[in-house]
């Protein structure tokens, strides 16, 4: 009896605990490409499936890529008479990009290769959107739902937001939907097979006033992370909804933000930031127990 007490003790007290690491410092600012194109409004990032590349959405009608580790610009898009107001991206195939145009309320294919573009007009006011499973995933800006069409364009299902805000952002997380509502300050958990509310989680910032949410993202543990645009920072929620931590702070410096609209992490966990007031995008790493960043 005493050995089993023993070992139970060394078990639960005397084995290390990893210890929480909010501290992200400041890994690097993506550059303008050699041929002196540099972005003006980045409204949208998103990466394609191996983490490798990121893309940039810039709505003065560009489309930019980079590596993921260093920056590195790569091929880029503009076609004027293609992109209208472009404010979100996906990557559908190999070849084959999609990009919500909102000055003509549309989604655009476009394959890389064949330059073979199509044009499907939409019935609300579009906003963010993935594609996931073979579905176009689509922010309702009209009526603050979330649309879903298959591959042909026909209508799957709506992810309805049930109150009067209606839905800012959303992401998708182990078959979760996971959809921000910036009145109510709610995140709603939906299944994505069923289409069924799972859970509303009410986020509680308590002193640390959550001012004007606009953009949200899940970490590997499932904390979540919302963008407070005019507080210029990051707010950090427990999986209930309770306040953990604000990270980063506002400003004009390199490593601060101005104006933040929209966040999201890439494959390895650094914290990816579009900012529209200083029209650049800012990206940040973990500190690792030494005090650097895991680069």
């Amino acid at each position: 009896m005493k050995r089993l007490l023993t070992f139970i003790f060394v078990l639960f007290f005397a084995l290390p605990v990893r210890a929480e690491n909010f501290n992200f410092k400041w890994y690097m600012s993506l550059k303008k490409d050699k041929r002196e194109n540099f972005m003006r409004q980045p409204v949208f990032i998103t990466f394609s499936n191996d983490g490798k590349k990121a893309y940039v959405v810039d709505a003065k009608g560009k489309l930019f890529s980079y590596t993921a580790d260093y920056g590195t610009p790569g091929a880029a898009f503009f076609a004027a008479n293609v992109l209208d107001k472009p404010i979100a991206l996906a990557k559908i195939a190999s070849s084959e990009i999609a990009v919500i145009n909102r000055g003509r309320k549309e989604l655009t294919t476009i394959n890389l290769k064949t330059r073979k573009i199509r044009r499907v007009k939409l019935p609300f006011i579009p906003g963010v959107f993935y594609f996931k499973n073979g579905n176009y995933y689509i922010l309702d800006m009209t009526a603050g739902d979330i649309a879903v069409f298959d591959k042909d364009f026909n209508p799957v299902r709506t992810y309805f937001h049930g109150k009067r805000d209606g839905f800012i952002d959303f992401k998708i997380k182990r078959n979760k939907l996971y959809a921000l509502s910036p009145i109510s300050k709610e995140v709603v958990v939906f299944s994505v097979p069923s289409g069924d509310v799972e859970k509303v989680i009410k986020l509680d910032s308590g002193m640390e006033k959550l001012l004007l949410p606009v953009s949200l993202d899940l970490d590997k543990d499932g904390y979540i992370y919302v963008c407070d645009k005019v507080a210029g920072n990051i707010k950090v929620f427990y999986k209930e909804g309770g306040f953990k931590t604000a990270i980063l702070s506002k400003g004009q410096k390199k490593g601060e933000l101005y104006y933040p609209n929209y966040i999201a992490f890439d494959k390895y966990g650094k914290l990816w930031v579009v900012e529209e007031g200083n029209g650049r995008v800012e990206v940040f790493d973990r500190e690792s127990e030494d005090g650097k960043s895991k680069k």
